[in-house]
């Protein structure tokens, strides 16, 4: 779908933005509430968006946005569809992949047999304790949320009976839900963490992997879940082809930007092509193989984010544009890595869960399992809208004096039959507003189209974050509210975008 072909060597250029928050000028169109209003001092900047609705490539599947957690949610008896709103929240999220894994798999999470009990004591390394229940609670919660899963399984401290039980019952109490299970979590980090010793890279994983997978029968896997992409694509590459025929799934991590990073930087273009270069070698293994493959485990920056970056709406746009931007490369989802805990309060490592998607907005709402809809969260939402279907490509040029803006877009022909455009502006909401003119090659008869805004008051704020006016309530869910409506003029479609905002455009 996105088609804000912003190639790697020139991502400002190929980037777009339908992000409008107010429509003024626009035949149609309501005000929207707290939109952003651009200085009235600066000139509107002038784009135009040319869609070739005649050469559709790749493919956006419909589950490619998705959540990651780590296993000891479920030792601590999260995700559970009877209690709280999280079942809402990811119902109105859309449709999806949710990982369950992350380093407290194979550091401190012990897998315990249905009627035998852990040894006592414990060993030193296990904090968490996982079983039978913990896989059905979930099942029930996937099966309440339409959402599909994936679940490790400890190889950092492998004990191949565990790793049998914890198969099996993964494929009797998940079914069709289950994608596959991991084996393993990160394991090119393990000579550095303490649960392997050096040398420790693919021909040592490998044999590993082998004696999980083995141990697993015939339920479905996935992996081999590394991280720091730019440092693994040979051994993702040699992985995928080695077992290419017993995987469901690639599955890499990856993190966007650095700590210390700013807004500004999370939404440049300059990161954008970054984010696309750094996993190219590992997209090109899977391609080879045959084998789809996702980004598992992701966010804005490692070690729980970055205070007023990733918990302020630039990381709204940033999530729908970094999404859209990875599914138009090539892969075949992204899941956002969080926790359930308090928002920005520190998690089971004493770093903070900054960039979570999700989070309780005090102690006695996570005791009550309810949950807020972080910033990310509407980002998220605006980019599953997309739906299914295939992107076609986009071509930005930009008019006028002045300095071009910060956009990027992307379109896709659903398979529905319908097109969808979704433009970022991902300047300050104080910028100039830009004037957009959306047109056509290939062929193109729609007389009206419809739009839904995201909107923020500051790319530096966490709250206020809207669509189409009104946030995710206390249910977790959307307040309704309907799209606006534009016509089409000869063929094309004029937008009036404000700065720091996005729009998804339906025809």
């Amino acid at each position: 779908m996105p088609i804000a072909q912003r190639r790697r060597t020139a991502p400002a250029t190929t980037a777009l933005t339908l992000a409008a928050l107010c429509c003024t000028g626009t035949a149609g169109a309501a005000a929207i509430p707290d939109a952003p209003v651009a200085s009235p001092a600066a000139p509107p900047a002038q784009v135009t968006l040319t869609i070739d609705t005649a050469h559709p490539y790749g493919v956006l599947p419909q589950d490619f946005v998705g959540l990651s957690y780590e296993m000891r949610e479920l030792g601590v008896g999260n995700f559970d569809a009877g209690t709280g709103n999280l079942v809402n929240l990811l119902r109105t999220l859309g449709s999806g992949n949710l990982r369950i894994g992350g380093n407290t798999l194979d550091r401190d999470t012990l897998w315990e047999p249905a009627g035998q009990p852990p040894p006592q004591p414990l060993p030193t390394w296990v904090k968490d304790v996982v079983g039978p229940a913990d896989i059905a609670r979930l099942g029930h919660f996937v099966d309440a949320t339409g959402w599909r899963t994936e679940v490790g399984i400890n190889l950092g401290h492998y004990d191949a009976s565990l790793a049998t039980d914890e198969a099996a019952t993964l494929k009797s109490m998940l079914g069709s839900k289950l994608l596959g299970a991991a084996c393993g979590n990160e394991p090119n980090d393990w000579a550095h963490n303490g649960l392997r010793t050096a040398p420790y890279g693919y021909p040592q994983y490998l044999p590993d992997w082998q004696a999980c997978a083995a141990a697993a029968g015939n339920t479905p896997l996935v992996g081999p879940d590394v991280s720091s992409p730019t440092t693994t694509g040979a051994w993702v590459s040699q992985f995928a082809a080695a077992e290419k025929n017993r995987l469901n799934l690639l599955t890499i991590h990856g993190y966007s930007v650095s700590g210390g990073s700013t807004a500004t930087q999370l939404l440049s273009p300059q990161t954008d092509a970054s984010e696309v270069a750094n996993v190219s070698q590992e997209l090109a293994g899977a391609r080879a193989a045959g084998l789809p493959i996702r980004i598992d485990e992701t966010n804005s920056a490692a070690g729980g984010g970055i205070t007023a970056v990733s918990d302020t709406y630039a990381s709204a746009l940033w999530s729908l544009d970094y999404s859209l931007l990875m599914a138009q490369d090539g892969f075949n989802g992204l899941n956002f890595h969080g926790g359930l805990g308090v928002c920005d309060a520190p998690l089971y490592n004493g770093k903070f869960q900054i960039y979570t998607p999700i989070c309780a907005a005090n102690a006695t709402d996570e005791t009550a399992k309810i949950y807020t809809a972080a910033p990310e969260y509407y980002g998220l939402y605006l980019a599953d809208r997309m739906g299914a279907g295939r992107f076609l490509p986009v071509r930005i040029s930009s008019g006028g004096s002045g300095t071009a803006p910060n956009l990027t877009a992307y379109a896709v022909r659903g398979d529905d039959g319908k097109i969808r455009v979704a433009v970022i502006e991902k300047d300050a909401t104080t910028a100039a507003s830009v004037n957009i003119a959306i047109r056509f090659t290939g062929g193109h008869s729609s007389a009206s189209a419809t739009v839904v805004h995201l909107t923020g008051k500051s790319l530096a704020s966490a709250q206020g974050v809207q669509i189409q006016g009104v946030s995710v309530d206390r249910a977790g869910r959307l307040p309704y509210r309907p799209a606006n409506r534009l016509r089409v003029h000869n063929g094309t479609l004029a937008l009036a975008v404000a700065s720091g905002s996005a729009d998804l455009i339906t025809l």
